[in-house]
């Protein structure tokens, strides 16, 4: 457990870092097979792997010196699991606000479950999604 949440600490350092000095196009190579979905039916295992995942990278989100918004949270989540060969996707979606501007959200999905950014996924609209299949993705 220790190693996941300084992995998680550190990766999370990465991604806010490539996310606000990489280029998208560069970045979106490391988010798996565009336009790919994984299966919604995984083994328990898995799914309890994708669980604990999450959870530490949530609340690990909140102990950074730096934002760990959405995004940065489902990256890291994402490699994490594509690590120990647990299958993913990483969805990136739009909504409006009240102010009836364009906002954005990423989340992560693993079988049925949503590890990351949940509970707002629901309020946006997917526009691309990201496959990550195993650790050769």
């Amino acid at each position: 457990m220790k190693l996941l949440i300084l992995a998680s600490f550190i990766l999370m350092g990465v991604f806010r870092f490539a996310i606000l000095f990489v280029p998208f196009r560069r970045l979106a190579q490391v988010m798996g097979r565009k336009s790919g979905s994984t299966p919604e039916d995984v083994g328990r295992e898995q799914m309890s792997q994708a669980a604990k995942v999450g959870w530490v990278v949530e609340r690990m989100s909140w102990l950074t010196p730096w934002e760990s918004k959405c995004l940065v949270r489902a990256l890291t989540a994402q490699l994490l699991l594509r690590m120990v060969r647990v299958p993913t996707t990483l969805y990136l979606g739009v909504a409006k606000d009240e102010a009836n501007q364009l906002i954005a959200h990423a989340w992560l999905r693993c079988g049925r479950l949503i590890v990351t950014g949940g509970d707002e996924s629901p309020n946006f609209r997917p526009v691309a999604q990201f496959a990550s299949l195993s650790g050769r993705d």
